[in-house]
């Protein structure tokens, strides 16, 4: 599946892209031989060749449905789950991909709305605001897909790019994705979260993960002959710390890829690189290998960044806006999340660690965006776990913001606050000399209770 967080809005296929792909060829130091080892120490990038597929094999239904079965035992094992009925699947080309990604972005992803988002990360600097959004994710997708399946049809769809040493792999992560949605209904998961950005994004990374995870084991068993088991590995977090991901594959180039937005990018390659290291960290620690399904499923980013939140069962807090915005429209409203408030410093600041640390801590946030005239204003609260979180934030922030606006006569109002024993940061980000009615800032907080494990 392939989600730039709220910026597409809920899909119905779950896409494979060469990015998420080139995980299944990175291989621990001693796991296999004769490969070729990349700067990050312990992880190799290398796609292992596929012994039982003829080099002379052509791409149709009846090859792609053989190898299913051969692969099914195994990918079934790894992802814990096992198939309720026959599973389809078929070849694609360039153009029915074309008119089915097409399809998905015109239904799902209105002019209005996509200009509504557009301006929203524009205000955060994180895009630019001329931006034709849906363009850019049909070249993206069109660029990096390599298969995908339909919870609609019931069917996985390998795109005829796919060369034969790698239809196995191709096949495996959409395996798991059939097999979650014969248990899980994954249209029905994300349908259940609505707008909520944070949360979807959290779900992307465990479904992603999940079939990305059982990928790499089916493809270390192939090339060692043994049952795989990843939670044996160095930490795989800080394998593909040092990997630009953009670079790597086997499909060609990644250049729209590589030229899109930071914030583009993250939103692409979070779920499978995120989602592959939360589900070994988590695996580590829950030898009976929990599925994050259901009332397991991560909450936040928060959680997927940091398993242990997962483990303690914490729950972010809800940010809700109470007040009117009176004389000014409201063109978006939505929120970050630990991973989108860490891309945000992270663009600004230009110091990871720095931006990784002021945004650890994070408890949940909200914004929206208002328009009156020509003049924009975007007010942000986000809830911390702690006073010293809260204040690196809002130092950091106010650093980000300086840089942001260094060409504008232009400086947001960051201020820090304790509401119902929480610590807060407001943000109003508006024009010199005009004034937001205060109404427009109010707001309530909700839950954010330990539910525990």
């Amino acid at each position: 599946m392939i989600r730039a967080n709220r910026w597409a809005g809920r899909r119905q296929a779950f896409l494979l892209i060469w990015v998420g792909l080139v995980f299944g060829g990175c291989r621990a130091a001693g796991v296999a031989q004769e490969s070729h080892r990349s700067d990050a120490e312990g992880v190799t990038v290398a796609m292992p060749a596929v012994s039982n597929v003829d080099p002379g094999a052509t791409l149709d239904d009846s090859t792609l449905a053989r190898l299913v079965q051969e692969i099914q035992p195994t990918v079934e094992r790894s992802a814990g789950l096992v198939a309720t009925s026959p599973l389809n699947v078929a070849a694609t080309d360039e153009a029915r991909l074309h008119d089915y990604l097409t399809e998905q972005i015109t239904t799902q992803l209105s002019v209005e709305e996509a200009a509504a988002i557009t301006a929203a990360y524009a205000r955060l600097g994180l895009v630019p605001d001329s931006l034709d959004l849906r363009a850019l994710f049909l070249a993206l997708l069109e660029e990096q897909v390599v298969g995908y399946y339909d919870p609609k049809s019931d069917t996985l769809f390998v795109h005829e790019r796919v060369g034969v040493e790698q239809l196995e792999p191709v096949l495996a992560h959409e395996l798991v994705h059939a097999l979650q949605d014969q248990h899980v209904a994954l249209d029905e998961v994300q349908a259940a979260l609505g707008e909520r950005n944070d949360a979807s994004t959290a779900a992307q990374a465990a479904i992603e993960g999940h079939a990305t995870y059982a990928m790499m084991e089916w493809q270390f068993a192939s090339m060692t002959g043994m049952a795989a088991d990843l939670t044996g590995l160095p930490d795989l977090g800080a394998s593909f710390e040092n990997i630009d991901l953009t670079q790597l594959g086997d499909f060609g180039p990644a250049e729209i890829l590589a030229n899109a937005p930071a914030l583009v990018r993250e939103g692409l390659i979070f779920p499978y690189v995120g989602g592959l290291v939360f589900l070994q960290r988590l695996w580590k620690q829950l030898p009976s290998r929990t599925l994050p399904f259901g009332v397991d499923m991560p909450a936040s980013t928060e959680q997927v960044l940091h398993v242990e939140r997962w483990l303690a069962g914490d729950r972010p807090t809800t940010v809700e806006f109470t007040g009117s915005a009176e004389g000014w429209d409201i063109v978006y409203a939505k929120d970050l999340g630990e991973l989108e408030t860490r891309v945000f410093l992270t663009e600004h600041l230009g110091v990871p660690p720095w931006a990784e640390r002021a945004a650890a801590g994070w408890d949940g946030d909200a914004y929206r965006l208002l328009r009156r005239g020509d003049a924009e204003a975007l007010i942000w609260i986000s809830v911390w776990d702690s006073p010293e979180d809260a204040d690196e934030f809002a130092e950091a922030a106010a650093e980000a913001y300086a840089r942001f606006y260094a060409d504008e006569d232009r400086e947001p109002d960051i201020a820090r606050a304790t509401i119902d024993g929480r610590a807060v940061v407001r943000i109003l980000d508006s024009p010199a000399g005009v004034d937001l009615p205060a109404a427009a800032s109010a707001f309530e907080l909700h839950g954010g209770e330990d539910v525990g494990r």
